[in-house]
């Protein structure tokens, strides 16, 4: 699906907007994805360093198993669904729903750090886009965090919602098998090797993945279809629980906790 030009009452004639009059080239998903983006994604661990701590991740073996696990839950099971689900509310100009997806979002980090992590890359990411788009985010959508943000960067940006959902788990992982290298420590080469095969899967099952999310929530939608609004927020609980196989990750919180009060860390979660 393309992106359709949308824009929400409160946001201004020069701030962002879901599409832009002069497409950004490709080369966005690059630099989207990688975790040089001046973001501040690099401070982040996602919890790899807690595992590290506890002894969960300790070579190739074991930080390829967590990754996998990550992958298939937070990412698959959770983030990418509700990734999925948000761009297309927005193509579809249900606004007051996207936001309300929003917020399940930031209730969903299940730390202090998890919390913080969503918050202030939000903020950077905002303040990115100032500085390289020269567009103003409403406080209304950086307030919401980086992932409903994220989706609206990429949609300004044209790209398709699988594309989006690629490019945000990627960043993730590599992000997180770079934490790894520096932490357990691994070799250059095993990380690569890790990275290859949690990309590889992650590729395998995205479009099924979409699939899924556009007809669960053309479903929804369309069950729903003569609700008000604020009907349908009252109904959203029955949409995430269709969309979200893993609604909690109480292992990744408590190792979020134990990591805000670890003696020596290198990174910020």
């Amino acid at each position: 699906m393309n992106p359709v030009s949308k824009v929400s009452d409160n946001i201004q004639q020069n701030s962002l907007s879901i599409k832009s009059a002069e497409p950004v080239p490709y080369g966005a998903v690059l630099m989207l994805a990688s975790s040089n983006l001046p973001i501040g994604s690099y401070t982040y661990s996602q919890g790899v360093e807690a595992a590290i701590e506890a002894g969960l991740v300790i070579d190739e073996s074991t930080t390829l198993a967590w990754l996998q696990d990550y992958l298939q839950l937070a990412l698959l099971g959770f983030e990418l669904p509700l990734l999925l689900a948000h761009f297309y509310l927005l193509e579809y100009d249900q606004l007051a729903i996207a936001d309300a997806l929003a917020e399940h979002y930031m209730a969903s980090r299940e730390s202090h750090e998890f919390a913080l992590e969503a918050s202030q890359l939000a903020h950077a990411l905002s303040a990115w886009v100032d500085a390289v788009l020269q567009l103003s985010v409403p406080d209304s959508i950086s307030q919401q965090g980086f992932l409903p943000l994220f989706v609206h960067v990429c949609q300004h940006s044209q790209l398709d919602a699988q594309t989006t959902a690629m490019t945000y788990a990627f960043g993730q992982l590599e992000n997180m098998v770079l934490a790894a290298v520096k932490t357990v420590p691994l070799g250059q080469m095993a990380g690569q090797r890790i990275l290859w095969q949690l990309q590889a899967k992650l590729q395998s099952v995205i479009n099924e993945l979409e699939l899924q999310v556009d007809t669960i929530l053309a479903k929804w939608l369309n069950k729903h279809q003569l609700n008000q609004p604020s009907e349908l927020i009252n109904n959203l609980s029955e949409l995430i629980t269709q969309l979200c196989p893993a609604a909690s990750l109480p292992n990744l919180a408590m190792l979020s906790c134990q990591h805000e009060m670890q003696y020596s860390r290198l990174f910020r979660s």
